[in-house]
C-alpha cells in the first residue's frame, strides 16, 4: 500500500479555504495526483483540505471521505511541556532534553493521534504489533490523506518511529506538499512504512506556481 500524507494548499484560515495563490497549488497537485490512479481519498473535515482535494476529486471522479481526526489542533504545534506551563514551542523554549518531554507521549491529544493513526491504518490492513505493522490484508491500494500542518508533522513522526510531539520541532511541511510512505507486502507478514519522499512540491515548478513560503 502506498499513503500519500498531503498539506492542505496556501491557507485562508479567515474563511476557513485556500487563498487565490491556494487554488493555483491545488489544481497543480490535482494534475500530478491525477496521474498517481488513486484508489481511495481521505480529507480533515476543515475547508482548506477539502478545498485542496477538490480538483484531485474531479479529476479522478472520486468522493473524499472524511476524517475527523486529521483535523489542525494547536496541540500538534504547541505541545504542553511539564514544568514549563500553558503551552509553549518546546525545543524553543528551553527544553534541551527529549526526557523533559516523556509527559508529551502520555498527551490526550498526542494519545489520539496514535490510537487513530493505528486504527485507520488496520482498516487498511496493516496492524501495528510494537515498532512494525502486521499484514493482515495485502493490498496495493494508493491512499490519500488530505489534512494540515502540525497534524501532518505529527503524523510522519509517528509513522518513522518518533514520538508525535517531536514532528513540529523537526519536520517542515510546505503548503500542497507530499509525502509518501510504502508498506511493503513481504513474505513475512510484517512491514514497516518506509518514507519515500517528505515535502514534496515539484508539481509546482512545472505549472509555473510559486511556493507560498508557508
Amino acid at each position: 500500500m502506498i499513503l500519500y500524507i498531503i498539506r492542505h494548499a496556501d491557507p485562508d484560515y479567515a474563511h476557513n479555504t485556500i487563498t487565490p495563490l491556494g487554488k493555483e497549488e491545488a489544481l497543480a497537485l490535482g494534475q500530478r495526483m491525477s496521474r498517481v490512479k488513486l484508489d481511495r481519498i481521505y480529507t480533515s473535515p476543515l475547508g482548506r483540505a477539502i478545498d485542496t482535494a477538490r480538483p484531485t476529486m474531479l479529476a479522478l471522479g472520486m468522493e473524499n471521505t472524511v476524517l475527523d481526526w486529521t483535523a489542525e489542533s494547536m496541540d500538534y504545534m504547541q505541545p504542553r511541556v511539564a514544568g514549563k506551563g500553558g503551552y509553549t514551542f518546546a525545543f524553543r523554549n528551553g527544553v534541551t532534553d527529549v526526557e523533559d518531554c516523556a509527559e508529551l507521549e502520555r498527551d490526550e491529544t498526542m494519545a489520539s493521534l496514535v490510537k487513530n493513526s493505528d486504527e485507520f491504518l488496520a482498516s487498511l490492513g496493516y496492524e501495528r504489533d510494537g515498532g512494525v505493522y502486521r499484514i493482515t490484508r495485502p493490498n496495493d491500494e494508493r491512499v490519500a490523506v488530505f489534512c494540515h500542518g502540525g497534524f501532518c508533522c505529527s503524523w510522519i513522526a509517528w509513522l518513522l518511529g518518533m514520538p508525535p510531539f517531536m514532528g513540529w520541532e523537526r519536520i517542515k511541511l510546505r503548503t500542497s506538499a507530499v509525502t509518501r510512505f510504502n508498506f511493503r507486502n513481504n513474505d513475512t507478514g510484517y512491514t514497516v512504512p518506509e518514507c519515500d519522499y517528505l515535502n514534496d512540491t515539484s508539481h509546482l515548478p512545472p505549472c509555473g506556481v510559486p511556493n507560498s513560503g508557508r
